[in-house]
């Protein structure tokens, strides 16, 4: 036999669990690719090129785009005072130095100048629709390490194959956001830092605080990781003694991350550090100190006698513990300690939050069947799993486990109390998830078959089937919701995967047929496409960053006509004559008995609809009025006895038809189909027989465009373009 046979055999006979592991690994970073790649599939199916999903990615390519034409330096030029940023929040502008980090679109410059070496025909909007995938790939690889770090090779792998699978809305082609780039930091700083205190090593607790430093950079949730790293060198003198190398070790691990937040005007500085989540950086560094000098007094006899509670050290450091949670909690409700939007949400002190944030989505808190659904079986062995840490913590004195015990928990608290974190905490029990399959594998591994192998059989058993049942899970569920996703400009943002680009051919216009210095007003949702797909100023976006300007722009929308010119005009200052103002709906259209009736769309346990489902569930509110809503009651699905109700626009009321945004939707459903001899109708308050709307009175605007596209054989979805009368 040849002697590079025989050693390659022993090679693989030693090291088949991490052959099978990396081969798992390549598989999945293969498919997690593919199957996030399905926006990009999806539009070109429609016969559409790559293109950015959602909202946000636009202002982050428009920023890129300009970094790429006059240099990374041109992100600190980017502030009010340059005439460029007036396209956004028209007419103040907006400072991206302030209130954007710098991370992403510096990221997408430098890494698109590689790219664009190996590819010369490809264009900085296709690289940025494709980064979310490497994101993707950056996170996956962090997930498997930390995997591996703590529980070997074949957990790693189911680790990576279920962060591979789980559905991730923000890793989807196109979704390139600071959240999907933070999250390809965040958790190679997982990773490194768990390596740091497991093996005591500072290079890789440098590299922790260089990652979480990155994340800082990208994205304002590295706090969710900061958070842990703080709590769990709080926690730590409790499970065993503190050591001059512990406190050294954390004291590395904050210093990249420190500079970062000091660095960043996005962070405010020093403020950050004294009074806002930063602070929990010098408050672990201090507890840590606190602890050492207790445990110190306490070896002391001297002192000892003199002071016998110093026996209990511990006693006394978690009674200070209490005091410094209770008296942080106080600093936050008073103000003391400044953190606002969905940092409180996702500390569940959702009664300190007012205004905006209360009606945006993603700020809701998700039931227990939604995150179930997300995330399956990963989620139900973390939790089981969370017994086994918390033992490993207290009698084991397990500082890696304590971290991951930590991060868990934190991360099933936000996720409860706020859907935005859900994205996040997918990826957060893929990792923990792995701790099952090691305690099952590594039992089986150490010991063989020979002694309770009955046993070690059950726990093989329990491995397959739970690996299969991921698998099951990715098939039967994730993978389906991929295969769904279109690009929202494309879908006119409706909620349905269908070829239906109204929105986009309503921007087209825009762009070729609005004169310069127009402004186009619409609900803050669409400010994005409109400056920068649009080429026209916008008065809000999805930054939320004047909360006076978008209350002005809720009272516009649900007063009369003359109240929002007035606003327009006067509050705005927007010129008459380059004023735009857009909505949009869908419209269901009935041709057999001659109705089309106003959105939303009930679909069994769905609404499919746009600006009128906002109107009343965020815009009436935010403008500080009522909305008239009708209660609609019925059977989901045909033969149910469940009983659903859902608040829907009450077209029949005459201040709502009166109301700006309602009056426009109901005027254009006659501009449409009523030269058709259509009736507009509310077909929820009477079914068999709908109340007919009456024509509105249009006196100060008109349409100037109409988009319309065809959803499905009757329902449509339609933009509405509205100019002044007389000017436009």
């Amino acid at each position: 036999m040849m002697p590079g046979k025989a050693s390659i055999r022993v090679f693989i006979r030693s090291r088949w669990a991490l052959i099978i592991s990396v081969a798992v690994l390549i598989i999945a970073l293969v498919i997690g690719s593919y199957l996030r790649y399905y926006p990009v599939i999806n539009a070109e199916r429609w016969g559409y090129g790559p293109t950015l999903q959602e909202l946000d990615p636009y202002s982050e390519y428009w920023i890129a785009e300009h970094l790429l034409k006059h240099g990374l330096g041109y992100f600190a030029d980017l502030t009010r005072a340059n005439p460029v940023t007036h396209i956004f929040w028209y007419p103040w502008g907006r400072d991206f130095t302030y209130t954007e980090p710098p991370m992403l679109s510096m990221f997408s410059v430098i890494t698109y100048y590689v790219a664009h070496a190996i590819n010369p025909s490809l264009s900085l909007y296709v690289w940025m629709v494709y980064l979310p995938i490497l994101f993707f790939i950056m996170t996956a690889l962090g997930i498997y390490f930390a995997a591996r770090e703590l529980w070997g090779d074949l957990p790693a792998a189911v680790a990576a194959l279920t962060a591979a699978l789980i559905f991730v809305s923000r890793h989807q082609a196109g979704f390139t956001v600071k959240y999907a780039i933070g999250l390809a930091f965040l958790f190679p700083a997982i990773y490194f830092h768990v390596r740091a205190w497991k093996r005591g090593s500072y290079v890789s607790a440098v590299l922790a605080g260089i990652f979480l430093a990155l994340t800082a950079l990208s994205w304002a949730g590295f706090n969710v990781l900061l958070g842990v790293i703080a709590i769990q060198a709080m926690l730590l003198p409790l499970i065993r003694k503190v050591t001059k190398n512990d406190i050294l070790m954390l004291f590395v691990e904050f210093v990249p991350v420190t500079a970062a937040i000091m660095g960043t005007p996005f962070y405010k500085g020093i403020h950050y550090i004294y009074a806002s989540v930063g602070i929990v950086i010098p408050a672990s560094l201090v507890m840590l100190l606190i602890a050492y000098g207790l445990q110190r007094l306490s070896e002391r006899k001297e002192i000892v006698l003199t002071l016998p509670l110093l026996r209990k050290y511990k006693v006394i450091y978690f009674m200070l513990i209490v005091l410094i949670a209770v008296g942080g909690l106080a600093a936050v409700t008073t103000g003391a300690i400044v953190i606002r939007g969905k940092a409180l949400f996702a500390l569940g002190l959702r009664g300190l939050v007012h205004g905006i944030p209360t009606t945006v989505q993603e700020y809701v808190a998700p039931s227990a069947s939604a995150l179930i659904t997300s995330e399956g079986g990963a989620l139900i062995i973390s939790l089981i799993m969370l017994v086994y840490m918390l033992y490993r913590v207290l009698f084991k004195r397990d500082v890696s486990y304590l971290f991951i015990l930590i991060l868990l928990a934190a991360s099933l608290y936000t996720a409860a109390h706020l859907s935005y974190f859900i994205p996040y905490n997918n990826y957060v029990v893929s990792l923990t998830s792995a701790c099952f399959l090691g305690v099952l594998i590594n039992r089986v591994m150490s010991k063989g078959f020979k002694r309770e192998w009955f046993i070690d059989i059950i726990a093989l058993v329990l491995v397959i089937i739970y690996t299969i049942a991921i698998i099951a899970q990715g098939v039967m569920v994730w993978a389906p919701i991929y295969k769904s996703q279109s690009p929202m400009i494309i879908n006119s943002g409706i909620g349905v995967s269908a070829n239906a680009p109204a929105w986009l051919d309503a921007l087209n216009w825009i762009r070729n047929n609005a004169p310069n210095g127009s402004v186009c007003v619409a609900w803050w949702d669409y400010g994005y496409w409109i400056s920068v797909v649009g080429h026209c100023a916008s008065v809000a976006d999805g930054a939320t960053l004047n909360g006076t300007q978008i209350t002005l722009l809720a009272k516009a929308l649900t007063g009369t006509e003359e109240k929002a010119y007035k606003i327009f005009t006067r509050d705005f200052h927007i010129r008459p004559d380059r004023l735009y103002f857009i909505t949009y709906e869908v419209y269901l259209v009935d041709e057999r008995r001659g109705y089309v009736y106003m959105g939303p769309v009930v679909a069994g346990t769905s609404l499919i609809g746009a600006d009128a489902a906002k109107g009343i569930a965020a815009i009436y509110k935010i403008a500080g009025r009522k909305p008239p809503v009708y209660m609609y009651t019925y059977a989901p699905y045909y033969g149910s006895r469940m009983q659903v109700a859902v608040g829907l626009p009450d077209w029949t009321n005459k201040s709502l038809q009166n109301a700006l945004l309602f009056k426009v939707l109901l005027n254009t459903a006659y501009v449409v189909w009523g030269n058709a001899g259509f009736k507009v109708a509310f077909l929820y308050k009477n079914p068999a027989n709908p109340p007919v709307l009456p024509k509105p009175n249009m006196t100060i605007f008109k349409p100037v465009y109409i988009g319309i596209s065809r959803v499905t054989t009757n329902l449509y979805v339609v933009v509405s373009v509205y100019g002044v009368k007389g000017v436009v």
